[in-house]
């Protein structure tokens, strides 16, 4: 009996040991570019001002993504089949802690508060408020498979990739505002405050693929405007004047004013999903190439290529 006992402890230590992987520390003095890749479950670490790969953490879970809390040093990820979310610190390499959500996390947004994060739960179509400690707060329902999520004016616009509605919720309220009609098969969003427009892509389906941005009133929600960008633009980024729109069936980037003129464009990576801003550079990331580009927004020039993980599918930017 007591050898059972023995083994059971032993057995126990091991799982122990094995839910509390530590991993190399990451500098915390260093501006990051945050690469998480799905296809090989890592996450690769880049200095940003060097551009250059620092380390890559080779996870236990299939993460899709993730954000950074406003200490910088807090990297909360999620998977929309991974029934937590999982806190970890940059600078020791440990897990802090599991928050029990559920399965169907997909997106993670820190409100402009910095005292709230609202996750969009495919699950459950519910956008899910919770504090930074993990406490759920509240959650208002949406339609159909909730994702980008965007602020502006205590305002969130979520967009839902499955439904041609904009869920619009009053953050001081805590309640459901408005229902906006969009395209459908809408994906990624700007939101351009100063002109008061919301600027949206998309995916299309089958064989009706998306070729154009759409533009939307904030104050009414009346569609305004298109600009070509083919194929499948479903990612936005704005470096001074210029807005830049990454399409991933085409591989393309695009350069354009804030009223939609094309001023160039250029072909980058393999099926490139994700594109940021970091100072003065422009980084996209190519999920079949395995790659991040460093590009001069002036003139999209590739400045870097980085090797990552395989399946770069979000990046997150830290700067300190």
């Amino acid at each position: 009996m007591k050898k059972v006992i023995s083994v059971f402890i032993i057995l126990l230590f091991i799982l122990a040991a094995c839910s509390n992987k530590e991993y190399q520390p990451i500098p915390n003095d260093k501006d990051l570019i945050i690469s998480i890749n799905i296809k090989d479950s890592t996450i690769s670490f880049i200095d940003a001002a060097g551009k250059k790969k620092l380390q890559q953490w080779e996870m236990e879970k299939p993460y899709s993504g993730g954000m950074l809390f406003p200490d910088g040093n807090t990297l909360l990820l999620y998977g929309k089949q991974i029934d937590t979310v999982d806190l970890y610190s940059l600078s020791t390499g440990t897990q802090l802690s599991s928050w029990q959500t559920g399965k169907g996390i997909v997106n993670a947004y820190v409100l402009k508060n910095e005292k709230e994060i609202v996750f969009a739960d495919q699950e459950r179509n519910l956008a899910r408020f919770f504090s930074l400690k993990g406490k759920e707060l509240f959650a208002i329902s949406t339609n159909a498979k909730p994702f980008t999520i965007l602020e502006s004016h205590n305002k969130l616009f979520v967009l839902n990739i499955s439904s041609e509605v904009l869920t619009v919720i009053n953050v001081k309220e805590k309640a459901k505002q408005d229902d906006i009609r969009i395209h459908p098969y809408a994906a990624g969003g700007l939101l351009l405050e100063e002109r008061n427009e919301l600027w949206i892509g998309g995916h299309g389906v089958g064989t009706d693929i998306e070729s154009n941005i759409h533009v939307y009133d904030l104050t009414s929600g009346n569609l305004i405007n298109t600009y070509y960008a083919p194929m499948m633009p479903i990612n936005f980024a704005k470096w001074k004047e210029y807005i830049f729109v990454l399409s991933h069936g085409s591989n393309m980037l695009y350069k354009l004013t804030e009223t939609g003129e094309q001023v160039m464009s250029i072909k980058i990576g393999a099926n490139p999903f994700e594109l940021v801003v970091y100072q003065n550079d422009l980084i996209a990331a190519g999920y079949d190439s395995d790659e991040i580009y460093f590009i001069n927004p002036i003139n999209l020039k590739i400045i870097q290529k980085v090797n990552v993980g395989e399946g770069p599918f979000q990046l997150i930017v830290r700067e300190r």
